[in-house]
């Protein structure tokens, strides 16, 4: 028979292998030894191996937008996937309908609504679609001319310039790095905010007098680096994108998959994209920032044109891109299975790999973790949510938690990325079999925000990688 002092060990190690089954990780062959010191006796520790798996996950940032056409009466589940970002195009005039009066509970309203949707909202400034810049400026003297279903205002009006950063500051004051905002599309400039003339039909003279000449459109594009810092950007190409990519921003394209939607000798794919991504400062800017894309008309345009999906959703993933604006538009049935294995692979997926404990450890002791991390996806985090650790008792408390200090925005895809952190166990926990819980949290660090691909999630979004025992 077993005595006492033998009996302790063996049922906390069954327990361990239990907990670690169930979590979906599987056990390093033998338990490896970490000595303190030459003298000292080596302290066991375990290594356990969680288990990939392959479904897509809808995290902030990255995946379908869920475009504000299609916000109030969205498709069904059936026709378009979960969406994870919420993007709104508001005109000035809606923004500051009066003189110092902005909009913000109108915006406030709807980042409630994105959040009661499990999305993060990104939205773009025009000053010409529709109700345009407000009537109150252009009685202050600023020349405008009608385009289409809008106003095309006078952007080297030095009232339009001041009144303008008045209103990306008083925007940036309350929305900059803010952990609802997932970015900020660089826009004001141009037919629908998109630094171009293609809605000046008929008056394309008095649009080229009213384009902002350079040292404009780099003060405007200088006020969103200013007064948004902390949150990311994003530029469209064309205008000032070599310039905004220089200083942190990402880009998107707005006719994402035009294999000949307008053209049979020119195409958005190949001699526009393709060519703006020749600057390395351009090809690279998914680095620190977003690549945003929207469809050009919607995918069932491109099913009728015959568009081939597999390249145009490999041109996507080649590129870097972390969102994907197909308009809230029903997606052909026979491209659902390629679009969930796009979303699959798209923006981040982080993959614990491993990791590596001391079996036992005290009261007021030091903890050590040493994991391996791999993104699979095709781009980084571009937000500060952070990676923490949690204990958590047999009867489901938790009794301690720690944030770590790893710089997850830097987790670029293809490569391993190793953490070492050590943490400090409080003086009451009592002695026990805990839980040992990973989980990457908000950028308030109050709850868990992403998925990871593996397996084991809890219906709180922590995942149950191994256990610890405590002893005094």
């Amino acid at each position: 028979m077993l005595n006492r002092s033998m009996k302790t060990p063996l049922l906390s190690l069954l327990a361990f292998v239990i907990v670690v089954l169930q979590s979906g990780c599987w056990l390093a062959s033998s338990l490896d030894a970490s000595a303190h010191d030459d003298s000292a006796q080596a302290e066991p520790t375990v290594t356990v191996h969680p288990r990939e798996i392959k479904d897509v996950l809808y995290n902030p940032g990255m995946g379908l937008a869920d475009f504000h056409f299609g916000f109030e009466h969205p498709p069904s589940i059936d026709e378009y996937p979960q969406q994870t970002v919420a993007y709104f195009r508001w005109s000035w005039a809606d923004l500051e309908p009066e003189e110092g009066q902005y909009a913000f509970d109108f915006v406030d309203r709807i980042i409630s609504q994105a959040k009661a949707k499990g999305e993060t909202l990104a939205f773009r400034i025009m000053t010409e679609y529709k109700t345009g810049s407000p009537a109150w400026l252009l009685h202050k003297g600023v020349e405008s001319v009608a385009v289409g279903r809008g106003t095309f205002p006078d952007y080297n009006n030095p009232t339009f310039l001041q009144y303008h950063e008045k209103l990306i500051k008083a925007f940036g004051e309350r929305y900059a790095g803010s952990p609802d905002i997932d970015h900020v599309d660089i826009g004001s400039v141009g037919c629908w905010g998109e630094w171009n003339m293609a809605c000046c039909q008929g008056v394309e003279a008095q649009c080229r007098q009213y384009f902002p000449v350079e040292d404009n459109q780099i003060k405007i594009t200088e006020w969103y680096l200013k007064y948004f810092s902390g949150t990311p950007l994003v530029m469209l190409h064309g205008g000032q994108l070599k310039y905004a990519v220089s200083r942190g921003t990402g880009w998107r394209g707005d006719c994402f998959g035009d294999y000949g939607y307008f053209s049979s000798t020119w195409n958005h794919m190949e001699h526009a994209y393709t060519r703006v991504l020749e600057d390395p400062a351009i090809s690279n800017a998914w680095k620190n920032a977003p690549v945003q894309f929207e469809v050009c008309g919607v995918m069932q345009d491109w099913a009728e044109k015959d568009f081939d999906i597999d390249l145009i959703l490999e041109k996507g993933l080649e590129w870097h891109v972390s969102v994907l604006n197909a308009k809230s538009s029903p997606i052909p049935p026979k491209w659902r299975p390629r679009i969930n294995a796009f979303l699959s692979k798209i923006g981040y997926r982080f993959v614990l790999r491993q990791m590596t404990h001391a079996t036992e450890a005290r009261p007021g002791g030091k903890l050590s973790l040493r994991s391996q991390w791999e993104n699979v996806g095709v781009a980084p985090i571009y937000h500060e949510w952070p990676l923490a650790y949690r204990l958590r008792s047999t009867e489901d408390q938790v009794v301690a938690q720690w944030a770590s200090p790893a710089q997850l925005r830097r987790w670029l895809p293809g490569a391993q990325h190793e953490v070492g952190d050590a943490v400090t166990l409080p003086e009451g926990i009592l002695e026990g079999s805990y839980a040992l819980d990973v989980a990457i949290l908000d950028q308030r660090a109050r709850a868990p925000f992403v998925d990871l691909a593996i397996s084991g999630k809890r219906p709180d979004r922590w995942y149950p990688i191994s256990t610890v025992l405590i002893r005094r």
